[in-house]
């Protein structure tokens, strides 16, 4: 149940929620601010604004649905917002002997906020130096896995040639070694803290991690149970990319194994249905080797995220975009486990796509076309898959 009193001295109404995972606490209403439990801010509403701070100390400040860049504060603003947030802890510190609240929720708050003020705003440059020290950018996730501990087990991408995608460029594709594997696990452990409590299971990063020979990654999947899991416990529930191409090299058995180890949902760019428009953006494979990669993941027991573009292949692919699209993702084995998202094509610094788009004389959909076709997708697979979640996937709204 949430704390609640008055303040003794401001007459404002006071409330904290101290869950197993996050504390939130309110000194008034309207205002509102959450950390993880060992203290770490993670975000706060203040002045009419929902603000992210990101694990490397970047203040981001949220639109509705994250559907374009969100807007990052100066550090001047930071440190001024940070200024009047951690005064009103202070605050709440100092009067909570003078509350009416039953001792038992004194102490319970009081621990609270100890924890909390014990990572004040230089404590928090400091974790995020110890942040950019532990890992390479994260580059992207999937919607659902923005709560999860990632651990990057591979840097990088396998094939790092799509036209249209810009977020590995800046790294060269490799896999740990098991000790090197090993260390960096343990190293995301420490880090985290008591603020594991809030990480929901494991993704392992980067792009194309599934990649891996089987018997290497048996291995760093079991390294993932031996340093976050519990002994005697269930494994850990592992996420993870991988392209329908790279998914071809494993069989339904090597899929089991990598289920009975943890593996629980495999996240799969198929971008199009059309394979005239792969090649165009040099991705590899063909449609339906992404059909048959979920076959074979379904038939090992492991959900799948399948993820389409839109407006990807502006105004000669459209038709035949969401026509073949809707095709071969309506030939998949999808349930209740799995999700297909939707993602809007945005032109990416460095990438080769808009400069080739343009020189085929390939226009860009306008944002009224990108929305139409986004309704068509998601109204017709929302009807083929009743009971499979289709949503947005806003790749440029992602921080973490």
């Amino acid at each position: 149940m949430p704390i609640t009193f008055t303040h003794p001295h401001s007459g404002e109404r006071v409330t904290a929620n101290l869950q197993p995972q996050v504390i939130v606490i309110s000194p008034r209403y309207a205002e509102s601010y959450s950390f993880d439990r060992a203290g770490r801010l993670l975000s706060l509403f203040m002045d009419g604004r929902s603000i992210q701070r990101t694990l490397d100390h970047r203040f981001l400040i949220r639109n509705k649905e994250g559907a374009v860049r969100r807007l990052e504060l100066s550090p001047d603003e930071r440190d001024v917002l940070l200024g009047r947030l951690f005064a009103n802890l202070r605050d709440l510190r100092t009067i909570l002997p003078e509350s009416t609240l039953p001792p038992a929720d004194q102490t319970r708050l009081a621990d609270a906020l100890d924890t909390v003020l014990a990572m004040p705003p230089e404590a928090l440059e400091a974790d995020a130096e110890a942040y950019r020290r532990l890992f390479l950018p994260v580059s992207i996730l999937p919607p659902d896995q923005y709560l999860a501990l990632v651990v990057q087990a591979t840097i990088g991408c396998s094939w790092n040639r799509c036209t249209f995608c810009g977020l590995y460029r800046d790294r060269a594709f490799r896999v740990r070694g098991a000790d090197e594997f090993r260390a960096h696990c343990r190293a995301v452990r420490d880090f985290f803290g008591a603020g594991l409590s809030l990480r929901r299971g494991v993704f392992l990063a980067d792009a194309n991690a599934l990649t891996v020979p089987q018997p290497r990654l048996l291995t760093l999947m079991a390294i993932v149970q031996e340093v976050f899991g519990q002994p005697g416990q269930p494994p850990l529930p592992v996420f993870s990319f991988i392209s329908a191409f790279d998914a071809q090299r494993k069989t339904v058995q090597d899929w089991t194994a990598l289920r009975e180890g943890g593996l629980a949902r495999v996240y799969i760019g198929l971008e199009t249905g059309s394979d005239e428009l792969l090649r165009f953006v040099r991705k590899p494979g063909r449609a339906s080797d992404a059909l048959a990669a979920v076959r074979d993941l379904k038939a090992a027991g492991l959900a799948v995220g399948v993820i389409a573009m839109v407006g990807l292949g502006g105004d000669r692919f459209a038709a035949q975009h969401v026509q073949e699209t809707l095709a071969v993702i309506g030939e998949m084995p999808l349930d209740g486990r799995d999700v297909i998202y939707l993602s809007v094509y945005r032109p990416a610094p460095g990438t080769e796509y808009p400069t080739l788009a343009e020189q085929a004389g390939i226009r860009p959909l306008t944002p009224e076309e990108e929305a139409v076709q986004q309704r068509t997708l998601q109204t017709a697979l929302r009807q083929r898959f009743p009971h499979t979640r289709v949503a947005p996937y806003y790749v440029e709204g992602f921080a973490l």
